[in-house]
């Protein structure tokens, strides 16, 4: 089973970039672009690992 992890930031190519060196590194990715999508995505998937901001 893959880790997850939630990456939340507001600039569209900083998630972009951490999405890609992440699901390289075999992370399964979230992204949010603010805090009310990432408590979205919280309620929804559980065990998160890790959040990036």
């Amino acid at each position: 089973m893959k880790e997850k992890i939630l990456i939340v930031d507001d600039q569209f190519g900083i998630r972009i970039l951490l999405n890609e060196v992440l699901q390289k590194e075999g992370y399964q990715t979230y992204q949010a672009a603010n805090g009310v999508q990432a408590l979205e995505i919280v309620k929804n998937i559980h065990r998160i690992w890790s959040f990036w901001t």
